[in-house]
Parts: structure tokens; C-alpha cells; sequence
């Protein structure tokens, strides 16, 4: 299934550390769900009566086991928890249960219908301070890891990362020698767009792009 309401989707990257995470299900999908998160610093928690990767769970020390059933997880137990992921082989327990995480003012993703959560979790990557997420929003997820590959290939060259950290030194600068939001802003878009600029950022110039940046703050 795919998503049906595009509008009230809003993209976030979330500091998951610390978070409690709660995977319903020990299969290949909650598997992979719950290392991501762990990876991520989260503490996760799996509830399955069985799991399929039990070796490679236990090698987190912030993955928990929990052996139950999952059709039996009360209201009180789901509290517990900020972000709960739903991926059982039983459709109508993994809508149940996202619906009643819903209700909790919980986060639920329910990958087998994306109709059904309130996050969906993209196809990413972080690299070089640059974090890129693609969604179909269901449709298919290989092309989102297809566009992300086309991204990483053509678009993210080292000019591209060395524009990036140029631009943040930029801003402390602007932090630091005008004080009004709206005038930053401007000061901001300008040196981003002039062609001096870009052109040493380009040539790895760093220095002197910075230089150049001055010079526009200062009207020289």
C-alpha cells in the first residue's frame, strides 16, 4: 500500500538518541529496523516470539529481547515507549497497534502500510555533514535507493562539501557582524550566489573565498 494524504507529511531529521524504540516483531523487516536504530544510539527494544537474527541483535548492548506475543501488548507497556515500529506477518495487528500508538501520542511506522503510520522512515544517507532522504512514500523503495545512488554519484562532489563548510563559516561570520536576521539573510544569499566566490570555493580556495566573503560584508 502507499500513502494516500501527501499534504500532512512534513520531512524531519530526529536526534534518536536515548529515545526508547520498541520493534514488534522479529523477522527480516524489524530486524533491520531495530539495528538501524540502534545504530543510531536509540534503546531499542524487540518484542517476538521468536527472532530470526538473534546473534546479531545481541551484539548491541542497547537492543533488549523481550520473548511475548505480540497480539497481548497492553496500553501501558506501549506507553512506555517514543517510537514504535510495527512488523509482524499479521496486517491487522500491526494497523491495531499503530492505531493505538496513535492514540498514545505516539510515533508508529507500520512498513507494510504506510497509510497506517505517521512517519515513514526514507531511504538515506549522511556524509561529509551533507544528509540526503528520499520516500515514495511506499511505491518502491529500490527507486528511492536508486535516486539516492544518482545523488551520491553526480551531485555530491568534494566542490559540493567544501561549499557546504565555506557557507557554515560564513554564517558564524555573519553571526558575529550583523546583528539583524532579515540582513544576514541577505548578506547570506549574496555571497552564496557570487560567481567570485563560488569560483574559489570551486578551485578549493578556501582562504580567499572567505576573503571574498568579507569583502561583501564590509562593502569593499
Amino acid at each position: 500500500m502507499i500513502v494516500s494524504n501527501l499534504s500532512s507529511y512534513l520531512p524531519l531529521f530526529i536526534n534518536v538518541e536515548g529515545l526508547k524504540v520498541l520493534v514488534v516483531g522479529g523477522g527480516k523487516v524489524g530486524t533491520k529496523r531495530a539495528l538501524k536504530f540502534a545504530e543510531s544510539k536509540a534503546i531499542v527494544y524487540v518484542v517476538s516470539l521468536e527472532f530470526k537474527d538473534e546473534n546479531e541483535l545481541r551484539l548491541f548492548d542497547n537492543i533488549h529481547l523481550i520473548k511475548n506475543d505480540a497480539r497481548y501488548l497492553p496500553e501501558n507497556f506501549l506507553s512506555r515507549f517514543n517510537i514504535i515500529v510495527v512488523a509482524t506477518n499479521d496486517k491487522e495487528l500491526n494497523e491495531r497497534i499503530c492505531e493505538t500508538c496513535k492514540k498514545l501520542g505516539k510515533l508508529c511506522n507500520n512498513p507494510t502500510n504506510p497509510d497506517s503510520s505517521n512517519f515513514i522512515v526514507p531511504i538515506y544517507g549522511i556524509e561529509k555533514g551533507v544528509g540526503i532522504a528520499i520516500t515514495t512514500f511506499g511505491k518502491s523503495s529500490l527507486t528511492s535507493k536508486y535516486l539516492l545512488d544518482l545523488i551520491r554519484s553526480n551531485i555530491l562532489k568534494e566542490n559540493i562539501f567544501s561549499l557546504v563548510d565555506t557557507m557554515g563559516k560564513v554564517k558564524e561570520i555573519l553571526k558575529l557582524n550583523v546583528t539583524e536576521p532579515s540582513i544576514r539573510f541577505m548578506f547570506y544569499s549574496k555571497i552564496f550566489y557570487d560567481d567570485k566566490f563560488r569560483y574559489y570555493v570551486d578551485r578549493g580556495e578556501i582562504d580567499l573565498a572567505i576573503q571574498r566573503a568579507r569583502e561583501i560584508i564590509y562593502g569593499r
